[in-house]
């Protein structure tokens, strides 16, 4: 592990868990979308899948626990080898070993791997200012080469934590506002495609009738996978 002290801006931003916890449920609505379930039935039915995704997709900020007994810096350990490809890699493969949610282990390992990656992504286009600049703190994507990787266009302006009074301040209100907002309308456009492609697949959305929602669950039982 590294220590930021040694970076210019130590106190860097980084994506809230607004962002993050909007990307899981993205992947999310690719797991589902061999389903024939309107959203809020596989939303109900596919509930451990769906907060094992989300967790993934923050999982990478678990180390700046590491930097919460330093009160100088809370931040001196974050952004270091979770934040790499060979840490999702890792996660990916353990939790697939151990939980198959998707059926079989490659697409199970694919939506857990695509999940964390996620987190990955998001921090890559983080930074203090929009646009074109060089205020990306980097991530260390091929750990443990010590090399870091920042995207010099940045579309998102994360939240300080470098202490207490920073995390809970109007400048981390605005920035998670921002990233609900962004993130949101970009949440409500795969909504739609992915509603789109439900009803493509025959999916009901008139009220059954109580022998029909028999029939339905004991079809769904006995052909229909986990997707």
């Amino acid at each position: 592990m590294r220590l930021r002290g040694c970076h210019p801006d130590p106190f860097h931003t980084v994506a809230s868990p607004v962002a993050h916890t909007l990307a899981g449920f993205w992947t999310f609505l690719l797991l589902t979308a061999r389903s024939k379930l309107l959203l809020i039935a596989a939303c109900v039915r596919y509930l451990p899948q769906l907060i094992l995704l989300v967790l993934l997709a923050n999982l990478p900020d678990i180390d700046f626990l590491f930097g919460l007994g330093d009160r100088a810096n809370w931040d001196a350990f974050h952004h270091g080898f979770t934040h790499s490809f060979v840490a999702a890699f890792v996660v990916a493969f353990a939790v697939t070993c151990v939980w198959r949610m998707a059926g079989s282990f490659w697409r199970s390992f694919s939506l857990c791997f695509l999940a964390y990656c996620s987190h990955l992504l998001i921090d890559f286009f983080t930074g203090t200012k929009l646009g074109w600049n060089s205020t990306g703190s980097g991530i260390p994507l091929l750990w443990p080469l010590a090399k870091e990787f920042g995207s010099p266009l940045i579309l998102v302006v994360g939240v300080k934590h470098k202490d207490f009074p920073a995390l809970f301040s109007l400048a981390n209100l605005q920035s998670s506002l921002y990233e609900l907002l962004v993130f949101g309308v970009f949440t409500a456009a795969l909504l739609v495609a992915w509603l789109r492609h439900q009803k493509s697949r025959g999916v009901s959305h008139q009220p059954q009738t109580p022998a029909r929602a028999v029939y339905n669950s004991n079809s769904m039982q006995s052909n229909e996978r986990i997707p």
